[in-house]
C-alpha cells in the first residue's frame, strides 16, 4: 500500500482526517498532523526522505507542498453541500433578498460556485488568492465591492470581525474528507500499480547485461541500472541529478543535444568508460510526441591500454606524437563540415580508415586529428611513408630485423601499440608487407626472426593518392589488405573543389611561419581574390610553401597580387614537352601577354590594339602580371 501523509491547516481537522483515512481502502497512513505554513517545505521534504508516496493537504499548504517535493499532492477541496450550508448560515444572518456575500480563499480549495446564485438566492463574489498574506486586502477589497459578508479562513475571519463585518468560518468538514479520501485511496491503487510495474522494470534492467541510464530532457541524469553504476563506478549519490556530460566527459555532447532537442537516435556510437571503450546507443524518449529526455545504453567493452608518461615522453622525443585536432582543422565549406562530421564519428571506432585524395590535400593532418578524436589519443602516433624506402628497409623498419627483440621500440609495427600506425602512399608496400600489414590489423604481429606471432592491437590509417581498385584488378595490391582498409573510407576533396577553406588555410599557415620567424605580412584584397580563386594545383603542400616564401623573402608589410604571381611562377617549374629544359610556370593570361609582347616586339599601341584594350588597361595587365620585362 501507498504510505500517504495528511497536513491539516487547523487542529480540530485532525482527528477526523485520521480516523476516515484509517479505513480507507489501498492507504498506509504514515501521519496526520497540523503544520504551521512556515513549516510545510521542510516537512515534507522529510515526509519524502521517509518514503512518503503521497502528499494530502489544503490550500496554501499544498501549494507549497507542491511545488517542494516531487510526490503527488490532492489537494482537500470543500465540498460543494458545505459550502451551501455556510453561504446559507450567513445570508440568515444578514436577512434581506439576495445579501452580496465574499468567498475568499485559495483556487484549489473550491469546486463549481456559479450555482450558489441561483439555487441559493444570493449574489456571491470569489476573491481568490495566492497567499494568506494577501486575504486581508482581499477582505478590504470585498467590502469596497459591497458585499455585506464574508467566507473563508481564519484570517479571514480575524480580518472581517476588525472591520465589523459578518463573517462565517469556513471549514473542511466530513464530506469533504471523504471526497478526498476517496479520491486519495484511487490515487493509492495506481502508485501500487505503479510501484509493481516499476519493481518488476527493476528486476528486468539490474539483471541485464547493459548499463542503462536515463537522461531527464534537461541533460541531467534521472535513472541507473545496476549494471549502470558498477560500469560507471559511482554511487547515486553522485550520479542522480548530476549532468550526463559530467558523469560521462567522453559522451558525443552533439548526439546528446540531437536526441534531446530534434530527437535523433544515435546507434553504435564509441566512448570510453574507465579506460574501456564502449559502443553505446542513445534513443530519444517520447511521450505523446514530446521530447522528455533520452535513454543511453552502453556494455563494457575492452580496456584501453594507456602508456606511461616516461613512455610518452620518448616518442615525443622521437616526432610520435600527433598535434593536430579537428578544432584546428579548416573545415568552412559543407562537404568539409560533412567530412570533418563523419570524421569524428569513425575515430572513435578500432577498425582502419583508409584517406583518399590528390598530393596535397592533408591526408597525414587527417590523420593526426583522427588519432587524437580517438580513444588511443594517450598513446603513440607512428607515421611511414611507404614510398620513402628500399622494401627492405621498410620491411625492418615496420617489423623489426631478423637477428634481435631487445630493444621493445625496435620498429614501428610495436611503436604503435595500443595507438595508431598511420601509412602514407600504402600502394607502394611490397606484396609480402601488405601480408603482414593485414595480419597486423588483425591483431596479429609477424615480428621478423623465428618467433611465433604474437598478439597486438594498432590502429591502421593509410592513405594514398592512386585508385586502389585498379591496382587490385592487376594483382598489384591484395584484395583481403583492401577490403579491410576500405571499411571506412574518407575522401579529401582538392583545394579547389573547397574554395570556401581557402582563406582559412591561408591563415593557418600564414600564422605558424610567422609565429616561428617573428616576421608578419598583411594580404591585400586583391591578393586575397587571386589566391582564393587560384587552382592550388599542389593543394595544401603548394600553399604551405607559398606562405613561407611570403613571410621569408616579402620586402614590405602588404603583399600585393604581383608578388605573390612571381612567387608561384618561380615555385612551379615545368620541362618544355619533349626536353629537359626547366621552364617557370606561368600564369595563362600572363603567358598570353608574354606571347604578344614577343609578337609585336614589345610594341604597347600592336598589343593593346590587337586585345582590344586601351593602353592605359594594358599597362594596369602589365603591373598586375609583372611583365615589365617583357616589353
Amino acid at each position: 500500500m501507498a504510505n500517504v501523509a495528511i497536513l491539516v491547516p487547523y487542529v480540530g481537522m485532525r482527528d477526523l482526517a485520521e480516523s476516515l483515512a484509517r479505513d480507507c481502502p489501498n492507504v498506509n497512513l504514515m501521519s496526520v498532523e497540523y503544520v504551521h505554513r512556515a513549516q510545510v517545505a521542510g516537512r515534507v521534504k522529510e515526509l519524502e526522505e521517509a518514503g512518503c508516496d503521497l502528499i494530502v493537504a489544503r490550500g496554501v499548504h499544498a501549494g507549497i507542498a507542491r511545488e517542494s517535493v516531487q510526490l503527488p499532492v490532492v489537494e482537500i477541496r470543500v465540498a460543494t453541500p458545505e459550502l451551501g450550508f455556510t453561504i446559507l448560515e450567513l445570508k440568515e444572518e444578514l436577512g434581506g433578498e439576495s445579501p452580496q456575500l465574499g468567498l475568499i480563499g485559495f483556487a484549489n480549495m473550491f469546486y463549481d460556485t456559479q450555482c450558489f446564485n441561483s439555487l441559493l438566492g444570493v449574489e456571491l463574489k470569489t476573491y481568490m488568492v495566492k497567499g494568506s498574506e494577501e486575504m486581508p486586502a482581499a477582505v478590504e477589497q470585498a467590502v469596497k465591492d459591497g458585499c455585506q459578508g464574508v467566507i473563508g479562513g481564519d484570517t479571514v475571519c480575524d480580518s472581517a470581525r476588525h472591520r465589523g463585518i459578518p463573517c462565517r468560518f469556513l471549514s473542511s468538514g466530513e464530506e469533504s474528507l471523504r471526497i478526498t479520501m476517496d479520491t486519495v485511496s484511487r490515487v493509492c491503487y495506481a502508485i501500487d500499480l505503479e510501484k509493481r510495474n516499476s519493481a518488476e522494470m527493476d528486476v528486468m534492467l539490474d539483471n541485464t547485461f547493459s548499463g542503462i541510464v536515463r537522461i531527464g530532457p534537461d541533460g541531467k541524469i534521472q535513472r541507473v541500472n545496476r549494471t549502470g553504476y558498477n560500469l560507471l563506478e559511482r554511487s547515486p549519490a553522485e550520479t542522480i541529478g548530476r549532468p550526463v556530460t559530467e558523469v560521462l566527459p567522453s559522451l558525443d555532447r552533439r548526439a546528446l543535444q540531437e536526441a534531446l532537442s530534434v530527437g535523433q537516435e544515435t546507434y553504435a556510437m564509441a566512448m570510453a568508460i574507465h579506460q574501456r571503450a564502449v559502443a553505446a546507443n542513445l534513443v530519444p524518449v517520447l511521450i505523446e510526441g514530446k521530447i522528455e529526455g533520452a535513454l543511453l545504453t552502453f556494455q563494457e567493452g575492452n580496456r584501453i591500454r594507456e602508456m606511461d608518461n616516461k613512455l610518452r615522453w620518448e616518442l615525443y622525443q622521437r616526432g610520435y606524437i600527433a598535434k593536430y585536432t579537428f578544432d584546428r582543422l579548416v573545415h568552412e565549406s559543407p562537404r568539409s563540415v560533412r567530412n570533418v562530421e563523419l570524421a569524428r564519428r569513425m575515430a572513435k571506432y578500432s577498425s582502419p580508415i583508409l584517406l583518399v585524395g590528390e598530393r596535397g590535400v592533408g591526408k597525414g593532418i587527417f590523420a593526426q586529428c583522427l588519432h587524437n578524436e580517438s580513444l588511443f589519443h594517450h598513446n603513440a602516433f607512428v607515421p611511414l611513408d611507404c614510398s620513402a624506402w628500399q622494401p627492405e628497409t621498410l620491411d625492418t623498419m615496420l617489423f623489426g630485423n631478423y637477428t634481435s627483440r631487445k630493444d621493445s621500440l625496435a620498429c614501428m609495427a610495436e611503436l604503435a601499440k595500443d595507438g595508431t600506425l598511420y601509412l602514407s602512399h600504402v600502394e607502394a608496400l611490397p606484396m609480402e608487407l601488405q601480408y603482414k600489414v593485414m595480419n597486423l590489423i588483425r591483431g596479429k604481429f609477424l615480428h621478423n626472426g623465428p618467433n611465433q606471432p604474437s598478439g597486438i592491437s594498432v590502429r591502421v590509417i593509410a592513405s594514398t593518392d592512386v585508385n586502389l581498385v585498379s591496382r587490385v584488378e592487376r594483382g598489384e595490391f591484395r584484395s583481403d589488405l583492401y577490403y579491410a582498409l576500405s571499411v571506412l573510407t574518407l575522401e579529401l576533396l582538392p583545394l579547389r573543389q573547397n574554395r570556401e577553406d581557402i582563406p582559412g588555410w591561408l591563415d593557418f599557415y600564414l600564422g605558424e611561419w610567422q609565429e616561428e620567424y617573428q616576421h608578419y605580412a598583411h594580404l591585400t584584397q586583391g591578393a586575397k581574390k587571386f589566391l582564393q580563386e587560384y587552382d592550388w594545383p599542389g593543394n595544401l603542400d603548394q600553399m604551405n610553401s607559398l606562405c613561407g616564401r611570403i613571410v621569408l623573402l616579402a620586402e614590405k608589410r602588404s603583399i600585393d597580387e604581383t608578388f605573390l604571381r612571381r612567387q608561384l611562377e618561380q615555385m612551379t617549374p615545368k620541362l618544355l614537352p619533349g626536353t629537359g629544359t626547366v621552364v617557370v610556370y606561368r600564369d595563362r593570361k600572363a603567358a598570353e601577354l608574354a606571347e604578344l609582347f614577343r609578337k609585336h616586339n614589345g610594341n604597347r599601341e600592336k598589343v593593346a590594339a590587337e586585345l582590344g584594350v586601351s593602353k592605359t588597361t594594358l599597362w594596369r595587365y602589365v603591373k598586375k602580371y609583372g611583365l615589365e620585362d617583357e616589353q
